[in-house]
């Protein structure tokens, strides 16, 4: 069964003024239909839109090898360890967050893509190659892909099974080519904070969208550069949706497995050896819950979120009203985006 892709941005809009009325607070949850109207707020579907999470209790994050001529591997580690635990000790009632998060290291491959048995994959000998949930910089030629911007600071695509809406892997990409970043506390015109903008798309890769809460929630749609805390850390709104799509449980007596489903390798799929591919463990066995679509069979999907701003004297913003644009824009047969 071919995998239908669909492309989701949660784009910027470029030097616009951050709104003065706060909305009502609202964290959404990504979701399968990708519908700008649809807020998901709880693990029910509203027809066949499904809110999107991450299924058993454990995830892995890798990082491409190269890094960036700007910020080494060792920074943006650093910055991604901050980033991802800031949402895993969220204080929700009764413990923090039932999820938990490892980097697993550098990586060769620096693609975006999830390898799965659906008739586009090189299959060798029966197997299918592994994948990373790779963090990557794009030094050069950001243009140059498909669905990039000028306006846009990082780039979050998620992949999951359309029918249940368990994700399936994650990849993140940042604008090293038109914006430069700092990971210190100084983030004054033109750098941008890196810390502020990688907690923000540890959001979206979690499974959260764009919050309709007021400015200085994490997940909110529009960025302020001169204000880089309020992507930094959570606000209530915020922990009430990461605590909401992972509710806190003992996970003293399960194993961490943060291999993807399909399988982990460092290459990218044109460059591995299937045979070093490692294989996701049984289903039913710690760390994964099953069918997740019988591991490979029905239909997946494609989410792009991302925060893509310009600069101005109030800093980057995102905006949802342009996610409207990106859908009618979209290309590929069968896709949607936003």
């Amino acid at each position: 069964m071919s995998m239908k892709r669909a492309w989701c941005s949660c784009v910027a809009a470029a030097l616009a003024v951050l709104a003065s009325a706060q909305q009502a607070s609202a964290y959404c949850r990504s979701n399968t239909c990708k519908r700008s109207e649809l807020c998901l707020q709880d693990d029910q579907p509203v027809g066949d839109c499904k809110p999107l999470r991450w299924a058993g209790d454990c995830i892995g994050f890798s990082i491409q090898e190269d890094a960036s001529s700007e910020i080494s591997y060792q920074e943006i580690s650093d910055v991604l360890d901050v980033a991802f635990d800031t949402w895993m000790q969220a204080p929700c009632d009764g413990g923090t967050p039932g999820l938990r998060v490892q980097n697993l290291g550098p990586v060769a491959c620096g693609a975006v893509e999830l390898n799965a048995r659906d008739g586009k994959t090189r299959i060798v000998d029966g197997l299918v190659p592994g994948n990373a949930n790779v963090v990557v910089f794009r030094d050069m030629e950001w243009l140059a892909s498909s669905g990039h911007n000028t306006e846009m600071l990082a780039l979050t695509t998620v992949q999951f099974d359309r029918k249940t809406g368990e994700l399936w892997g994650a990849d993140m990409e940042i604008n090293s080519d038109l914006y430069d970043f700092t990971v210190g506390d100084d983030s004054a015109a033109p750098r941008e904070d890196l810390l502020a903008i990688v907690t923000h798309e540890a959001g979206h890769f979690l499974g959260l969208d764009h919050s309709m809460a007021g400015p200085e929630a994490t997940m909110h749609s529009r960025y302020d550069r001169s204000d880089p805390m309020n992507f930094r850390t959570l606000h209530e709104d915020d922990i009430a949706g990461i605590c909401q799509i992972y509710p806190p449980r003992d996970l003293s007596a399960s194993t961490c497995n943060p291999i993807p489903p399909h399988g982990f390798s460092p290459e990218c799929a044109d460059d591995q050896q299937v045979r070093c591919s490692a294989a996701p463990p049984a289903a039913g066995g710690p760390g994964w819950s099953a069918p997740l679509a019988a591991l490979a069979i029905g239909a997946a999907a494609w989410l792009r979120a991302v925060g893509r701003p310009r600069a101005d004297e109030r800093g980057p913003t995102v905006n949802r009203g342009d996610d409207r644009d990106a859908r009618r824009a979209s290309r590929s047969p069968g896709s949607r985006s936003r």
